[in-house]
């Protein structure tokens, strides 16, 4: 995950937006930046929570991740608890600006894994969700 959003990042996506065709019309573009902008603003100067709203987001794209993976049956396994400081000096991802959030296995189980076989377990979906 960035470890800030400065303008120059902001710049960068819109750029690549505009590059890959997604403003029909010039307009677009500008509506687009005031838009991300007053996210980012809201949550840099009222909320002050940029680094816990990053991390929202992703969250957001490991769902996707996730999903994708096992539409393609690549076996994945996102995991948290790791020693993140070490991770990101091992990487270098603080000199990048860069700080990890989650690591994700992908792969392909094996034949002998017990633990496939077995029935997933979750809570009642009522002890879950809240109707209304």
């Amino acid at each position: 995950m960035r470890t800030d959003l400065d303008d120059a990042h902001l710049q960068n996506v819109l750029a690549q937006e505009e590059q890959d065709g997604r403003f029909a019309k010039p307009e677009g573009k500008a509506g687009q930046d005031k838009s991300r902008r007053g996210y980012v603003d809201m949550h840099r100067y009222e909320q002050r929570d940029i680094p816990q709203w990053m991390e929202k987001q992703v969250y957001l794209a490991l769902g996707g991740l996730l999903l994708g993976a096992a539409m393609l049956g690549i076996d994945a396994t996102p995991m948290e608890g790791f020693d993140s400081r070490a991770l990101d000096q091992a990487l270098g991802l603080r000199e990048k600006g860069l700080t990890s959030v989650v690591l994700v296995s992908l792969g392909y189980r094996s034949d002998e894994d017990f633990n496939a076989a077995l029935p997933k377990s979750r809570l009642p979906r009522e002890e879950i969700f809240t109707f209304i």
